[in-house]
């Protein structure tokens, strides 16, 4: 699940990047032995967390780089966090249903994709660049 292309070069990006794609495989490889349903939860009480950390930590580096497109940038994450509130309000009112795990694996999975190869690779071009290091940089 995880590709090269989503590398943005910014290793505390990329090292919780690759975090999240390892529980979003968990839970895939539970869906293929059939116990979605039990690691769904899971899935849910990771991102709670994860998201808090890893959205803070995107932020502060935009905040201290004084990237431009910051308010923006942080659109998207709240975002992502109402979708991530609708799917645990959904998940507690109807129980993990196989039309939830199939849901919270694809929007995770589109949302990111698409997040960490147009946001993030913007906000990383931009730090990078500002830092003198290669914009280009992949690890």
């Amino acid at each position: 699940m995880w590709t090269d292309d989503l590398t943005v070069g910014i290793w505390e990006i990329d090292t919780q990047h690759r975090a999240l794609f390892a529980q979003l495989e968990k839970l895939l490889d539970a869906c293929m032995v059939g116990r979605e349903l039990e690691e769904v939860m899971e899935m849910i009480v990771f991102l709670d967390g994860y998201v808090d950390t890893h959205f803070e930590a995107e932020e502060h580096l935009q905040r201290e780089g004084g990237y431009p497109e910051y308010e923006k940038h942080r659109a998207e994450h709240l975002i992502f966090r109402t979708n991530l509130e609708r799917l645990k309000a959904e998940l507690v009112e109807s129980g993990a249903t196989r039309d939830l795990v199939l849901r919270v694996n694809q929007v995770l999975i589109d949302w990111l994709k698409t997040h960490i190869r147009n946001v993030d690779a913007a906000m990383s071009e931009f730090l990078l660049k500002k830092s003198g290091q290669p914009a280009d940089m992949r690890q």
